[in-house]
């Protein structure tokens, strides 16, 4: 199995749980990688994200010829904002590369940078473009900064004076979707103006740019990642016992919901998450989840 060392999981410190969800770094620098080893997965996501390019370069990929061949995109800027992605995506890198992800709770990005989420959905663009004032700089100054292990808490140093949101007391542990989706759902029921329904849903839509049906599929999704990464150390899995045990009609009902946000069924998502170096990041969930 390829090995994960090359990436690791960045959960926030505490006084920032509520406003970052979790920081990811990949650094391929000094690790022998063919060319078909240098694409990086990705599933949709709910998330907001800032990424840096501190090293080397990255290229989306736009779409696949009907050969399989990838059509890339024009090299990324080194300071990338990413809105919440229905699709899931793909990018690429022709040489090694040093990279930090971090994925903001969307309605949090846009209490620290007045940015409303809906105008961020399925977008990537320099992060000069929509951002600017305190946040903006700094996210620039992390550029200037030896790259490495403290670019992330850096950020933190810099996030926190910032935020002005809620700060929890926990943090640490592999942050859940379902968890975030819980606390919208509560705060949008206890708002004092429409407690309905579906006045619910559209202040929930309003902090995040998706539907409550899209925003349900997220967490449904995750939840049979954090019970494969469970089940995994008892053996071949069992995806028509686990579609059952989650509440799915069955098997197939599973597989569709899973390809919505992968691009792929469990079993095909499982095999390449265990052989294929460019499913890296769905390794490091699993191995987290588990």
């Amino acid at each position: 199995m390829p090995s994960v060392a090359s990436a690791r999981l960045l959960p926030p410190r505490p006084a920032l749980a509520a406003c970052v969800f979790v920081g990811v770094e990949r650094d391929t620098r000094g690790v022998a990688l063919s060319d078909e080893q240098r694409f990086n997965h990705y599933p949709a996501t709910p998330m907001s994200m800032i990424s840096w390019i501190f090293d080397g370069a990255l290229h989306m990929v736009e779409e696949r010829r009907a050969d399989g061949r990838p059509v890339l995109g024009p090299p990324l800027p080194r300071l990338v904002l990413s809105g919440p992605q229905r699709r899931p995506a793909a990018s690429w890198s022709p040489g090694p590369v040093h990279a930090l992800s971090v994925a903001f709770y969307p309605e949090a990005l846009g209490r620290l940078s007045g940015i409303g989420a809906d105008s961020l959905v399925d977008r990537i663009l320099p992060l000069e473009e929509m951002v600017s004032g305190p946040l903006l700089a700094a996210c620039q100054a992390l550029l200037t900064l030896e790259a490495g292990a403290a670019a992330f808490h850096r950020l933190e140093d810099r996030l926190e004076p910032l935020w002005s949101g809620p700060r929890p007391c926990k943090a640490g542990r592999t942050p859940l979707m379902r968890d975030w989706l819980c606390s919208l759902a509560l705060k949008a029921t206890l708002s004092r103006t429409g407690r309905g329904v579906r006045q619910a849903q559209r202040r929930i839509k309003g902090w995040t740019g998706l539907s409550h049906r899209d925003l349900q599929l997220f967490a449904r999704v995750e939840e049979v990642a954090v019970r494969v990464a469970q089940d995994r150390e008892g053996g071949e899995l069992d995806l028509a016992g686990l579609a059952g045990e989650l509440g799915f009609a069955d098997q197939s009902h599973m597989g569709r919901e899973v390809r919505r946000l992968t691009g792929l069924s469990p079993g095909r998502l499982n095999g390449l998450m265990a052989t294929h170096e460019a499913f890296w990041f769905y390794r490091l969930l699993d191995k987290s989840f588990g």
